[in-house]
C-alpha cells in the first residue's frame, strides 16, 4: 500500500517539490508473505504422527492469523482514513479491492467446502434456504457425522431441530392447566383472534363462567367491538385495563377464575411504549405469550422477541412461551422456528388460519420441521445458486463456532 504525502499549508515551504511516493507496508507485506511460504511448506513436510511438530505448525498459523487480523485492524482504524481524507480516489479503489478479494475468498473457501465436506456443504445451504439462520445452519453441521449416507444425514438434522424446538405437552396445555396469560407482539401479529381462539376452547371444556377476558387496547375501537363480539358469543365478560392498578384490581376480583386472557394493544417492536406495557403487565400470575408472526422476516422476527423480552431472566418479565401465527400464509417456515430453537422458547400452539376456535393446533416439532423443508418451489429466483451461495459464507466462519446458539444433539 503506498500513500503520498499531501500538498497542505503545513508543507507550504515544499509544494513546489514533486509529491514523495511512500510504501508504507512493503517490509511488513514482504514479511507476512514469507511467513505465508513458510508456514505452507512446513505444513507440507509435518509428520501427521508427531503431535508435537503439528502442534508447533498449527501454533505458528494462529499465529500468523491472528498477525494478518491485526494488520487489517491497523490498516482499517489509521492508515484509510487519512488516505480517505487526502487521496479519496485512491480510498475507493482500496475499498473495491478489498469487496472484490473478500468475495473471491468466500468462494474458494466454499468451494473448497463442498469438496471436502460435500453434505455439510450441502446441507448448510439447504437450511439456509429454507429460512434457517447461517449461525444456527453452521452450528448444527458443524457436529454433523462424518460417515453418514445423505437419507442418514437428513434424517440426523431433521432429529436435531425437533429436538430443539421445545413444544409444550398435552399435561402442559394452558387451557387445562389454567392461569392468567398475556397475549403480546407487535400489530398485526394476530392476537385478539388467537385470544377468542384460547377463550373458546376455554369455555368448551371447562364452562364460559370459568374464563374471564381483559383488554389493555383501549385505542383501536375495532379491536374493542372484535373482542367483545367474541366474547358475546362466549357469553363472558370483556373489562378494559388502562394501567397497572386497574390491572392489579382486576385480577384480584377475578381471582377464582381458571383462566383470563388478556388482550393487549398492538404496536412496533421499536416503539417506545412496548416497555411501558411489559411495566403494565408486571404482575407476580401474569405469563406471557408471545406471538411470532411466520410470515415475517427473520430480522423482523429477532428484534421483536428481544423487544418483548425474549433474553430477559427476571421472572416478572420473562416469556412463558410463544405462538406461531399465520402459518398457512408463510412461503418460509424456517425463520420462524429459528428465532425459536435459538432462544429456546417454548412453543405453545400454531395458528393456521381464522376461524375460531378450528384453527388453532398443539404444536408437532417433527411435523413443523419436516413442513419447513418442504416450503417453497425449488427454482424460486429466491433461491441462490451454488456459485452466488459462496460469496455468503466466509471462509472465516464456515464451520467455526463463532457465537453459535447452544443446542442439543444427543
Amino acid at each position: 500500500m503506498t500513500a503520498i504525502a499531501p500538498t497542505t499549508p503545513l508543507f507550504a515551504e515544499t509544494a513546489a517539490l514533486d509529491a514523495v511516493v511512500v510504501d508504507v507496508y512493503r517490509d511488513i507485506h514482504k514479511g507476512i508473505r514469507h511467513e505465508l511460504f513458510g508456514v505452507t511448506l512446513d505444513a507440507g513436510r509435518v509428520d501427521p504422527g508427531s503431535a508435537e511438530a503439528v502442534t508447533g505448525v498449527a501454533s505458528r498459523w494462529t499465529n500468523l492469523v491472528n498477525l494478518l487480523v491485526a494488520h487489517a485492524d491497523h490498516e482499517e482504524t489509521f492508515l484509510q482514513p487519512v488516505i480517505e481524507q487526502f487521496t479519496p480516489v485512491y480510498a475507493e479503489e482500496i475499498a473495491e479491492t478489498h469487496a472484490r478479494l473478500e468475495g473471491q475468498m468466500a468462494q474458494l473457501a466454499w468451494g473448497d467446502a463442498v469438496r471436502r465436506q460435500p453434505l455439510r456443504a450441502r446441507f448448510t445451504r439447504e437450511l439456509i434456504a429454507c429460512g434457517y439462520s447461517a449461525g444456527l445452519a453452521r452450528e448444527i453441521t458443524r457436529h454433523m457425522p462424518e460417515d453418514h449416507t445423505l437419507a442418514q444425514a437428513q434424517q440426523w438434522l431433521m432429529g436435531v431441530l425437533a429436538k430443539n424446538l421445545h413444544c409444550v405437552s398435552a399435561d402442559d396445555d394452558i387451557v387445562q392447566r389454567g392461569g392468567v396469560y398475556a397475549l403480546i407482539g407487535p400489530t398485526g401479529v394476530g392476537k385478539t383472534t388467537t385470544t377468542a381462539k384460547l377463550a373458546a376452547r376455554c369455555a368448551v371444556r371447562h364452562g364460559s363462567a370459568s374464563l374471564s377476558l381483559l383488554t389493555t387496547d383501549s385505542y383501536r375501537v375495532g379491536a374493542q367491538d372484535q373482542l367483545r363480539i367474541y366474547a358475546k358469543i362466549l357469553g363472558v365478560n370483556v373489562q378494559t385495563v388502562s394501567d397497572g392498578q386497574d390491572l392489579r384490581q382486576a385480577l384480584d376480583s377475578l381471582s377464582g377464575k381458571h383462566m383470563v386472557l388478556i388482550d393487549t394493544i398492538g404496536m412496533s417492536q421499536r416503539d417506545e411504549r412496548v416497555a411501558e406495557q411489559a411495566m403494565l403487565l408486571a404482575q407476580p400470575e401474569v405469563k406471557r405469550l408471545l406471538l411470532l408472526n411466520a410470515t415475517a422476516q427473520a430480522e423482523t422476527l429477532e428484534e421483536v422477541v428481544h423487544a418483548y423480552g425474549g433474553a430477559r431472566t427476571d421472572v416478572e418479565q420473562r416469556l412463558a412461551g410463544c405462538v406461531i401465527t399465520k402459518q398457512d400464509e408463510t412461503a418460509r417456515p424456517g425463520n420462524v422456528l429459528d428465532v425459536i430453537i435459538r432462544h429456546h422458547l417454548m412453543l405453545h400452539y400454531v395458528s393456521h388460519g381464522q376461524r375460531v376456535p378450528e384453527d388453532l393446533q398443539a404444536p408437532n416439532a417433527g411435523y413443523l420441521v419436516h413442513r419447513s423443508f418442504k416450503a417453497g418451489p425449488a427454482h424460486s429466483p429466491f433461491r441462490l445458486q451454488n456459485e452466488e451461495f459462496g460469496e455468503m459464507m466466509n471462509a472465516s466462519t464456515f464451520g467455526a463456532p463463532g457465537n453459535a446458539p447452544q443446542l442439543a444433539y444427543a
